[in-house]
């Protein structure tokens, strides 16, 4: 019922108009709407064009995380440069040096049956390059690593996120094992864990552990982090209490 009352409404209305304004009537008017017609006709495919590439446009900038996580490409930064970097003028004072302990892994899923995983952890963080620890072998399920990652890291980028990928180290290449994908917010709440508890490359225990994040599709990794701070001769010692 509305739609046909605004029908009626917008019918009466042109036709006031058409009868009010003295040098148009019902013919101009059609002749009019034919010839706009034809003008959108003759430009609709250019229309459609831009259109199409401007739909495409906001698709990818919309679903971009989820294309990048189909083509296996979300753990990586592909361009060193964002936004920011440009209205700071290429500053890096904003990044932080910190040193990522990995304590251990645990209920990885085997890669072969036959054979014990060989394990090691890549790591990735923002405009880090790829950084990764040894390779353990005959691991296992189980693995204490025990090793440590330095990184910068850019605490007021809430979007920067810290990908750990459990590897299997193979005759050619190596085998994903297992990934978690650790927030932003997540990696300052074990930076102030791990520096209020002095956790170091020294000491290895539960005590200084207890954050476990759970791995994709299984598993268990255990991680903190403290923040390192640079000497001006080049050399770097770890913040103490």
């Amino acid at each position: 019922m509305f739609y046909l009352f605004m029908v009626i409404f917008n019918a009466t209305f042109m036709f006031l108009v058409l009868q009010w304004l003295p040098n148009w009537d019902a013919a101009s008017y059609v002749a009019v709407c034919v010839k706009s017609a034809a003008w959108l006709a003759s430009h609709v495919l250019k229309w459609a064009t831009s259109l199409a590439m401007i739909v495409a446009f906001c698709f990818v900038v919309a679903f971009k995380e989820r294309i990048a996580l189909m083509l296996g490409l979300d753990h990586k930064q592909i361009f060193n440069c964002k936004m920011r970097d440009c209205l700071s003028c290429f500053s890096t004072a904003r990044f932080t040096p910190i040193e990522l302990l990995i304590w251990k892994v645990e209920d990885l899923p085997s890669a072969d049956i036959f054979h014990a995983n060989n394990v090691f952890i890549e790591a990735y963080l923002g405009y880090n390059e790829t950084m990764r620890t040894r390779v353990h072998n005959n691991a296992g399920s189980d693995c204490f690593l025990k090793e440590s990652i330095q990184l910068n890291f850019d605490q007021d980028d809430d979007e920067e996120k810290l990908f750990l990928f459990v590897q299997n180290q193979k005759v050619v290449g190596a085998q994903e094992l297992a990934r978690v994908e650790i927030s932003s917010d997540d990696v300052k709440k074990i930076l102030k864990d791990g520096h209020d508890k002095g956790a170091s490359s020294s000491k290895w225990s539960k005590e200084f552990f207890p954050y476990s994040f759970p791995l994709i599709p299984r598993g268990q990794v255990w991680v903190t982090a403290v923040p390192v701070v640079e000497e001006h001769h080049g050399y770097a010692e770890l913040a103490r209490c």
